[in-house]
């Protein structure tokens, strides 16, 4: 009797089985993909007359980016002078102190990259000499639109133009109160468009903040034996 009772089980189990193979099994739909976003860097810029923010921009200039990022991260710009005003057109700073006394960047020059970005009001951006990829360190505020800084679309991609690393997001009155500053008619590479009063950087921070700096080598200490 316990025997006929376990097939007659198995047997309904076979059967039901056969009946649920038979039943189109629905597939799951995908789970969303999320993307993830990692917040662009930040700069905190402050100035004599006051802090301004500039969120880079890794996607537009990837290598100036990365590379100004590493260059506030230096500490390099603190002390130097803005010589450079030019209302409705660009304020610029660069290894120049208050005295015009140049300093070296610790930096090598950045790949030119122009393909990707664009000189509107409040974006800031990488000044170069006649080299295409001699960008260093100095950098400039677009006032306005500048169209005329922005790449030739009709020569060859990171060939002309002027990098646009990123855009002002916050104290854009601080950039405007600076080109309303008295200038100077001599003293500096553009005479007659650095301030009288010298616009000096005094502090940077940086979002993420610099790297830690890698702790020296502990040399294992050799206790000297003590003469009996």
């Amino acid at each position: 009797m316990i025997r006929r009772t376990f097939f007659a089980t198995l047997a309904g189990l076979v059967i039901a089985g056969t009946a649920l193979a038979q039943t189109p099994v629905q597939p799951a739909a995908p789970a969303a993909v999320v993307p993830i976003v990692t917040p662009a860097p930040k700069i905190f810029l402050n100035t004599s007359m006051g802090e301004i923010e500039i969120t880079l921009d890794p996607v537009g200039a990837p290598k100036t980016s990365a590379h100004m990022l590493k260059m506030f991260q230096t500490n390099h710009f603190i002390g130097a002078s803005f010589f450079r005003i030019e209302p409705g057109f660009i304020i610029q700073i660069g290894d120049l102190d208050a005295q015009f006394k140049g300093r070296y960047p610790p930096l090598s020059p950045v790949e030119l990259e122009t393909a990707t970005n664009k000189h509107a009001k409040g974006a800031v951006a990488l000044a170069r000499g006649d080299a295409l990829n001699s960008g260093h360190s100095s950098f400039y505020f677009d006032l306005a639109d500048n169209p005329s800084l922005n790449a030739d679309p009709k020569a060859p991609p990171n060939t002309t133009g002027y990098a646009v690393f990123g855009r002002v997001t916050a104290g854009w009155e601080v950039v405007e109160a600076m080109a309303k500053v008295e200038r100077a008619p001599t003293g500096g590479p553009f005479p007659g468009k650095a301030p009288v009063v010298p616009i000096v950087v005094t502090a940077i921070r940086t979002d993420p903040p610099p790297p830690p700096k890698p702790k020296p080598a502990v040399k294992s200490a050799i206790k000297a034996k003590k003469k009996r």
